[in-house]
């Protein structure tokens, strides 16, 4: 499992951090954080997921022109990808 949170330092780039990792070093900005301080938007099985899902929120914020999610497009987004990958695994399964 894989958490994408957000630096919350001066970039705010959206990331993805195993589960069990305690510390992230940005990438962009150099800010070093403690994970568990940091909210976490969703939960993805593996890390190419987790990349292409950053990409898309950072894509999706640009597009908007907004700085965050709000907190009904977070549960929306956990939505989405719950109802995804509950398709792929029935799917798997027959």
């Amino acid at each position: 499992m894989y958490f994408i949170i957000r630096c919350p330092g001066g970039c705010r780039t959206f990331t993805y951090v195993d589960r069990f990792q305690k510390w992230k070093l940005c990438p962009f900005c150099g800010h070093a954080y403690e994970v568990a301080k940091v909210p976490v938007y969703l939960e993805v099985e593996d890390h190419h997921e987790a990349e292409n899902i950053v990409k898309q929120m950072e894509r999706h914020l640009h597009t908007t022109k907004k700085k965050d999610f709000s907190e009904e497009e977070k549960a929306e987004l956990r939505r989405h990808y719950t109802a995804a990958l509950r398709g792929r695994r029935h799917t798997a399964a027959n």
